[in-house]
């Protein structure tokens, strides 16, 4: 999982990255689809030969190898039943399977007028290819099948341009064969996919977690199943790049605060030698600092403490500066988040996200962080009612960690909400409960939301 996964800001920049992830993998199976539209418009071409019309197959073969002359393209002509009629190469393996069509694959080049074939070699090649066939007719009207086929590694060059710098895009075909890599193409095409790998394909598109062929490696991929030639597209990238931005953010808080626990040490060091009213106003500044107040200036003719509040002055700003960041990404991440330090769990801190899904208006300028009143709600777990006493956040105040329940929620405007929660109780530097947080994610998507409550409540 990514690191800090149960900070806003991580839960944020996993949902940025798991787009991106989607978007690539739906750009190159558009820039591949394309390439593909490319031969079919070939094949429409040959289809509206005389000599195809006049059943002249030679003239026809003669007429198709003029086309693909000095290229890596393979014309075949085949009858329903997989004989062929003509075609450009005499050896075999260039060509798609001979087998008659299979009822999915006619149903398929009826409806959408051509058909993208499975990855295939001749028995003992490497010369692995693909096909692009579309139905002609013959002289006497009779239904034809004519293909063109062209090497696995003309699909790796088409798409390399649409894959980002870091990233591992992978082609697969209807059987879950690679059909192209943009990494180790050689090694991989024609090979079957890993079964843990292929069987997270589901429907159009989606983003999944797994390990690489030598499960070293946890990979973080989207993919997009192409409606054009059914095959499927994945954008891979290492969780270690995912997560270098997230420990990059993390050091430069630290380091702020790093800075600022030198700054309040070396404060204490010359508070204490120095003069007692000096001392007494750096006291106070301190305390400012350390609760988020304002610092404000020092007058002293004490050059060395005028310094000193200068650098808590901006530590303060710093400090500030990076609250506001952290609240605006709370603000923004798509979960929804409350506090409370009332012992009944009455009076709660809420994000926007969670004033909307209990179906609160939200204010456009409102300080975050201000405590409201719980709304009245009915709420359901497993089908019986759960007094407030029972909830998530009222359990955590009394010192219960809660991980991933799901309730069902019933506001006073009637309209219902299903929920994932976990929660956690906020303890001082001596154990004491002083708080509790509550973390929610709303269904239908429950398997993800799972998934993110369960990272944020295991960290």
């Amino acid at each position: 999982m990514l690191p800090t996964c149960s900070s806003p800001y991580a839960l944020h920049e996993q949902y940025r990255i798991e787009q991106e992830a989607l978007w690539t993998a739906r750009q190159v199976s558009l820039v591949v689809d394309g390439e593909l539209a490319n031969i079919k418009t070939l094949l429409e071409g040959l289809s509206k030969s005389p000599a195809l019309a006049n059943d002249d197959l030679q003239a026809f073969g003669t007429e198709a190898s003029r086309l693909v002359h000095g290229t890596d393209q393979v014309v075949t002509l085949r009858d329903l039943d997989g004989r062929t009629l003509a075609s450009t190469q005499s050896a075999k393996g260039s060509e798609p399977s001979a087998e008659p069509l299979t009822p999915d694959e006619r149903e398929h080049l009826d409806l959408a007028g051509v058909l993208v074939s499975n990855v295939f070699a001749a028995p003992g090649s490497n010369d692995y290819r693909i096909a692009v066939t579309r139905q002609v007719s013959g002289s006497k009207r009779q239904p034809l099948l004519l293909s063109m086929s062209v090497p696995t590694e003309r699909v790796r060059l088409v798409m390399l341009p649409a894959v980002p710098q870091g990233w591992t895009v992978r082609v697969g075909d209807r059987e879950g064969n690679y059909v192209a890599r943009s990494k180790l193409h050689d090694q991989w095409t024609g090979r079957p996919g890993l079964p843990e790998y292929v069987n997270k394909i589901v429907g159009r598109s989606g983003t999944f977690r797994s390990g690489n062929f030598e499960g070293t490696t946890l990979l973080l991929a989207g993919y997009y199943r192409s409606p054009y030639s059914d095959w499927f597209y994945t954008a891979n990238v290492p969780l270690s790049e995912v997560q270098a931005p997230l420990w990059w953010s993390l050091a430069q808080i630290g380091a702020t605060g790093l800075t600022a626990l030198l700054v309040s040490l070396a404060l204490g060091y010359v508070v204490g030698t120095r003069l007692t009213k000096a001392t007494v106003d750096l006291a106070a500044r301190a305390d400012a600092l350390g609760s988020g107040s304002e610092v404000e200036p020092l007058s002293t003719s004490v050059a060395e403490f005028d310094t000193i509040a200068q650098a808590m002055i901006k530590a303060g700003r710093a400090i500030a500066e990076r609250t506001r960041e952290l609240e605006t990404v709370l603000e923004t991440v798509p979960a929804a988040v409350w506090f409370t330090y009332d012992p009944e769990a009455r009076q709660v801190i809420r994000n926007r996200f969670a004033a909307e899904l209990m179906g609160l208006q939200t204010e456009s300028r409102k300080t975050f962080g201000r405590p409201e009143l719980v709304i009245d709600t009915l709420a359901y777990k497993n089908g019986q009612p759960v007094s407030r006493e029972d909830r998530p956040l009222s359990r955590a105040m009394r010192g219960e960690e809660t991980h991933s329940e799901e309730f069902a929620y019933k506001q006073p405007s009637g309209e219902k909400r299903s929920l994932l929660s976990s929660a956690r109780p906020i303890r001082s530097a001596e154990g004491s409960i002083i708080g509790a947080v509550q973390i929610s994610l709303a269904f239908p998507n429950a398997s993800a939301a799972r998934s993110s409550v369960n990272c944020w409540s295991r960290s």
